[in-house]
């Protein structure tokens, strides 16, 4: 049963936010203001519940961004935090009165797609913690919606922005550690074809869905986000590379045995015994020669990224289109130099200069 909170009369259009605090609930809030919205945003504690919205308002809409769990914690324990978030967001939906509930997930829960272009209906196959947490997560909306809740589900494929400090733009991290103060880097031939997604887009499918005058096109219904042109991981790194004063070196086969041998060690070894030695020894060799500025990017190796490295993922975004939304930023190429741009002046990347102390 939710909670009966007192109600005042509100804004026609008032949006309540619930998750973690970051780049992507900052990108949904100045997007909703822009067009008129309010929002608020609902604190959501580290076991999945969520308080009260200040002065208890009605709502038109409640829009939940997910709880980021610590990547150390048992995953159990993070699946169930992260599951309860979203069933707190459910009863918040219902408690105000939304007549929206948005639950933005992500593409990660389809694992590696069977089908290329990947549509919402596919088999959802997560391989990873972080896949099966978020996986598990959005299903406890699915049966929030069963249960009565205006659902609709946005998954986002690999978001980057100059604002977020995670992402494919943390590879850049580990190029700058490992060409310190070289103009030129190795590059692969081709690899495999992905799609990215910018922030902004994120937070304008958001406002899409949630302004659309038809519930019977959104609600109950799960949307892919991406832009409209996936990319080999080649012309990516390119774009970025150049960006960052880089210049092509090398050319490196993409599917050489090596990298095929690591992916066989990240799917067979734990992480506590393969990836967190590697990945305290890339932060303690960052620190050594960048410090700790402020906001900084810190290079890690993740499942996720690996796994994203080794095969296509590329999803269809008809579905989206049909109701009308088309990104800002359709190509990831034509965007991405102005991110990396913003994200050395904010120092959160060094430039080609390399990683001495003066750079930050």
């Amino acid at each position: 049963m939710a909670p009966t909170l007192p109600l005042r009369a509100p804004p026609e259009r008032r949006a309540l936010l619930t998750g973690t605090p970051g780049a992507l609930l900052d990108a949904v809030a100045a997007a909703l203001r822009a067009v008129g919205w309010a929002t608020t945003h609902v604190p959501v504690r580290a076991d999945g519940s969520a308080a009260a919205p200040p002065g208890a308002l009605r709502a038109r809409a409640v829009v939940h961004l997910g709880l980021r769990t610590p990547r150390d914690l048992d995953e159990r324990l993070r699946a169930d935090a992260e599951s309860a978030a979203a069933a707190s967001a459910a009863r918040l939906a219902d408690a105000v009165g939304a007549a929206r509930l948005v639950h933005v997930s992500s593409c990660a829960v389809y694992g590696r797609p069977r089908n290329l272009p990947c549509r919402e209906g596919e088999l959802k196959a997560p391989r990873t913690a972080s896949e099966r947490i978020r996986w598990q997560a959005e299903r406890r909306s699915w049966a929030a919606f069963r249960a009565g809740a205006p659902l609709v589900v946005l998954r986002p494929a690999l978001m980057y922005g100059p604002t977020l400090r995670g992402g494919p733009v943390r590879a850049l991290a580990l190029v700058a550690l490992f060409n310190q103060r070289k103009s030129r880097v190795p590059i692969l031939r081709r690899g495999p074809v992905a799609h990215l997604v910018h922030l902004d887009d994120v937070a304008r499918a958001v406002v899409h869905v949630l302004d659309h005058p038809s519930d019977g096109a959104v609600v109950g219904r799960a949307f892919n986000v991406a832009d409209e042109a996936p990319l080999s991981l080649a012309e990516h790194l390119d774009t970025a590379l150049t960006a960052l004063g880089y210049r092509p070196g090398r050319v490196l086969p993409a599917g050489s045995r090596l990298a095929a041998f690591l992916l066989w060690l990240v799917r067979h070894v734990p992480d506590r015994v393969l990836l967190d030695p590697v990945n305290r020894r890339l932060v303690a060799a960052w620190r050594a020669v960048a410090g700790e500025p402020v906001g900084a990017l810190v290079p890690r190796i993740d499942r996720e990224a690996i796994h994203w490295m080794s095969a296509d993922h590329y999803y269809d975004t008809s579905r989206l289109q049909a109701i009308g939304f088309r990104p800002l930023h359709p190509t990831s190429t034509e965007a991405i130099p102005a991110t990396i741009q913003a994200m050395i002046a904010a120092r959160a990347l060094p430039g080609v200069t390399g990683l001495a102390r003066p750079v930050w």
